[in-house]
């Protein structure tokens, strides 16, 4: 009886070779379902973090080209490239160019005024498609310039 129960213990029986046999395929598919998950997972959260520092980025350069312009009132050239040029130094990729607007209702001392700077964006994540979108930040100012 000892001899049977040793037996039956390291010698598997035919129906679980059968068992195995079927589930051979079965790792296989189970890999590829969780790498499409985790590739799209990975890329969202890299696009994330582009999207976040693309948005920090169009926010610093707007509040320096806000306080240039409470100094220096009449060149928004220079603002908008200062703009330009905190996108271009992002460090996940720059976004495009930048669309600058300055509503100021006059050049003279005290004068609160708004800077708006706009840049589209486009999230590209492997599977997936998503509309492009623009990312805006306003930044509001005083004119310290006295004449």
């Amino acid at each position: 009886m000892k001899n049977e129960k040793k037996k039956s213990k390291l010698y598997p029986s035919r129906e679980a070779f059968i068992f195995h046999r079927s589930m051979r395929g079965t790792v296989s598919v189970e890999m590829v379902f969780f790498l499409l998950v985790f590739v799209v997972a990975f890329f969202g959260a890299i696009e994330l973090a582009r999207e976040v520092s693309v948005k920090h980025a169009l926010d610093v350069g707007t509040y320096r080209a806000a306080r240039y312009l409470s100094i220096v009132p009449n060149d928004q050239l220079t603002a908008r490239n200062m703009i330009q040029f905190e996108l271009n130094m992002n460090v996940l990729g720059g976004a495009g160019s930048v669309v600058m607007t300055v509503e100021m209702a006059s050049q003279s001392f005290q004068t609160v005024f708004s800077v708006t700077a706009e840049v589209p964006y486009q999230p590209v994540i492997p599977l997936m498609i998503f509309a492009p979108k623009t990312l805006r930040v306003i930044h509001s100012q005083s004119i310290e310039a006295y004449p």
